[in-house]
């Protein structure tokens, strides 16, 4: 009976003192705080300091408690706020912190959700505080002049960051605005007042159109009107030149052969007059019965020009 007792007390004593090693060792990760405590008192904090990260010896009856050190995003809900021109907002916003008192932030908060939730209620009064002394234009303007919203930002994060870091123990590296909208019962309206003003901006826009158009049609008119006109003018020259040439061709002609410019009015004459339909009652005595029964009189057919005739005439064959 001794044996078999035996073994059991040399076990039961092996597993005593793997017990008392497995708690007198500690491994502490580059990317966390490790708070060593006794009795429920901190005593001391591994990974604040650079190089600590690796295995450290603590005393059995001590406990560890791990906290990540590193960054983090938190995403409040949004909240409907009012800005400096009284208008409803609801703002989404997003914070980027991490752990930098460990002592302080296991005193305050001891988990993330809870120091989330009282980081949220700081950040949504400093918001709306800002927001309250800044217009709708500040937040959403094409204008560097009137744009704010790095401003409002910095501002935010200026309230915020000093009390975390002395309150709960947490550092705020940047505090921005990831949405922005009117809340959802007034967002038709809103939308029929966009439209409405998008509508009177593309009617005044088409009047200046108009505008332009008519007046650039005017000014084309009034060119074209003066274009013709001096075409116009051009013409009448030129017609004018041609028949007064044409004129001065034709009495060079009529002086150098009266006869037979006479014998050819007659005949255009009989051409404007005679057709297949007309009926013509003349006198034998009449001078057109006379060139159709007669003929064209030896004057006409070998008379040839008169002296006088080619001195008129020509003076016109040496024009250029």
């Amino acid at each position: 009976m001794r044996r078999p007792v035996r073994w059991q007390v040399a076990v039961l004593i092996v597993g005593l003192v793997g017990l008392v090693l497995a708690r007198s060792f500690l491994v502490v990760d580059e990317t966390e705080f490790v708070l060593v405590t006794e009795f429920g008192r901190t005593v001391d904090v591994l990974g604040d300091s650079s190089g600590e990260s690796g295995l450290h010896f603590k005393r059995p009856w001590r406990s560890s408690l791990s906290i990540d050190r590193r960054l983090r995003v938190f995403d409040p809900p949004a909240r409907e706020m009012i800005t400096g021109d009284k208008r409803n907002l609801e703002v989404a916003s997003y914070v980027a912190w991490r752990v930098a008192d460990p002592r302080l932030f296991v005193n305050s908060s001891a988990t993330f959700e809870s120091a989330e939730a009282r980081l949220n209620e700081r950040i949504s009064a400093a918001l709306s505080d800002a927001l309250g002394h800044r217009d709708l234009a500040s937040l959403a303007s094409t204008d560097p002049k009137v744009w704010h919203l790095d401003e409002l930002t910095s501002e935010i994060l200026g309230l915020v960051a000093p009390r975390a870091r002395q309150e709960l123990g947490i550092e705020v590296l940047d505090v921005r605005l990831r949405r922005f909208n009117h809340p959802v019962e007034v967002r038709p309206a809103v939308f029929d007042l966009i439209r409405s003003e998008r509508r009177q901006v593309a009617e005044r826009l088409r009047a200046e159109g108009e505008s332009q158009s008519q007046i650039l049609r005017s000014q084309a008119e009034r060119e074209r009107d003066a274009l013709l006109a001096r075409a116009e003018a051009e013409a009448e020259r030129i017609r004018g030149q041609g028949d007064a040439d044409a004129t001065r061709l034709l009495n060079e002609a009529h002086a150098r052969d009266p006869k037979f410019y006479e014998f050819v009015r007659t005949l255009e004459t009989y051409r404007a007059i005679l057709d297949d339909r007309a009926t013509l009652v003349l006198s034998s005595a009449s001078p057109l019965l006379r060139l159709l029964t007669r003929g064209p009189s030896d004057e006409v057919l070998n008379d040839p020009p008169t002296a006088s005739a080619e001195k008129v005439a020509r003076p016109s064959e040496v024009r250029p």
